[in-house]
């Protein structure tokens, strides 16, 4: 039974599990806990959400890390976390801003206005973070570290990038195009982060931040599931053709923001290779 196991894809599948009865279990104190903190204020429901679902996924991956494979969590340890999440959160912000600053310049992207509301902004940057949060510790923690441990870094890079786009396609109006560049980019970038310190903390800053700027600052986001457009601090619009805008999908599925993070990330994988610790 052991042997079965250890095996990688069983492993990940069983990481897979814990992590998702993690997840249930949150979800399921989330509906007992929300109604008494009212359902209409979504600010304090994504605090709320917060507050049971990281503790409730990092524990239930813990458990496996533990009970599984019987080793220490080295890949979300505490050493150097803060300095590896506040450069990926720079990096994630500051790449979003490139992408932006380049439809501004060339005309696709118009400030109209700005809605500062403090309460809304905290929502929107820990519904980021606990988004990215339960996405890093699937596709970086779970399915690209135990593939790489068992194919190599470029099937893993390969496979999680794959993985990442493919559940994309369920967002609202989603495409094969914007499948495929939501895979070149944040996949290939997510994992390059992962590779190049093999712990969770860079790649989650970039992808929390990363999301943080498109829903909750430039006014620019898109609700997954619904379509709906999401208002940030800038109350803003974009036009243009819909292979510079992302038409309906959002920036995300913009060349731009493809050709941007799909450089940043080569960037990482040639300082990872520099540093010898692709496998």
């Amino acid at each position: 039974m052991n042997k079965i196991l250890q095996f990688p894809l069983v492993r990940i599948i069983v990481a897979i599990l814990f992590i998702g009865v993690g997840f249930i279990v949150a979800q399921l104190a989330l509906n007992v806990l929300r109604p008494a903190f009212g359902t209409t204020n979504t600010s304090l429901a994504q605090l709320l959400a917060f507050i049971l679902f990281m503790p409730a996924t990092w524990f239930a991956y813990w458990m496996y890390v533990r009970s599984v494979e019987k080793r220490g969590m080295t890949e979300l340890g505490f050493s150097n976390a803060l300095s590896e999440f506040g450069l990926g959160s720079l990096t994630g912000f500051g790449l979003f801003g490139f992408v932006m600053a380049i439809l501004w310049l060339l005309g696709f992207y118009r400030v109209n206005g700005i809605d500062f509301t403090l309460l809304s902004l905290i929502g929107a940057l820990l519904g980021a973070l606990l988004s990215a949060f339960v996405q890093e510790l699937i596709f970086r923690a779970v399915i690209y570290r135990i593939t790489e441990e068992w194919l190599g870094t470029w099937w893993a890079l390969a496979i999680s990038a794959i993985l990442f786009g493919l559940i994309h396609l369920s967002t609202s109006g989603a495409t094969i195009f914007s499948a495929v560049s939501i895979a070149l980019q944040a996949g290939v970038l997510l994992a390059a982060a992962y590779a190049l310190t093999h712990r969770l903390w860079l790649a989650l800053g970039i992808h929390a931040l990363w999301d943080f700027a498109n829903d909750g600052i430039f006014g620019v986001g898109v609700a997954g599931q619904t379509g709906q457009a999401l208002h940030g601090l800038f109350q803003a619009s974009l036009n243009g053709p819909d292979l510079f805008t992302g038409g309906a999908l959002g920036v995300e599925a913009s060349v731009v923001s493809l050709v941007v993070t799909l450089i940043a990330g080569i960037i990482l994988l040639r300082k990872a290779n520099r540093q010898g610790v692709l496998v």
